[in-house]
């Protein structure tokens, strides 16, 4: 997970915006399905693993978090507004509808909303210590 999150964000130092995108979609489905498996949902408790492999998609897991009381709605509603520009960013590009540079406003605050997933599961501070490599 640490070896995704570096990708990342050397991605993001290098704009490289469809990585970015890529790596942000796989990490938001990496924490919704860690989130589902804890006991941070509205219950105290985790789901079964055989429901959370049943979503096959980074939508469906999100409504599944969302249903259970694992996410609130304002953070549902950044997944489906992250989602929905990631989609229509890929596809406007495949189509000559918009620049590459356009990508880069998908990429933003991508890292705060893992990061807020990711603190309903497991609390970390970020501080100087931290370096990237």
């Amino acid at each position: 997970m640490w070896k995704l999150i570096k990708l990342q964000l050397r991605a993001k130092r290098k704009e490289c915006w469809l990585e970015v995108i890529d790596l942000t979609y796989i990490l938001l489905e990496i924490e919704l399905r860690l989130l589902l498996t804890s006991k941070g949902g509205n219950q105290n408790v985790p789901l079964s693993r055989n429901k959370i492999d049943q979503q096959e998609y980074l939508m469906s897991l999100a409504s599944l978090a969302k249903n259970k009381k694992f996410l609130n709605y304002s953070l549902w509603k950044k997944i489906v507004n992250f989602n929905k520009k990631r989609k229509d960013t890929i596809h406007g590009l495949a189509q000559g509808r918009i620049s590459y540079t356009k990508l880069k406003d998908v990429c933003e605050n991508t890292t705060e909303l893992i990061h807020d997933i990711r603190n309903l599961w497991l609390p970390i501070i970020y501080g100087e210590g931290e370096t990237l490599q």
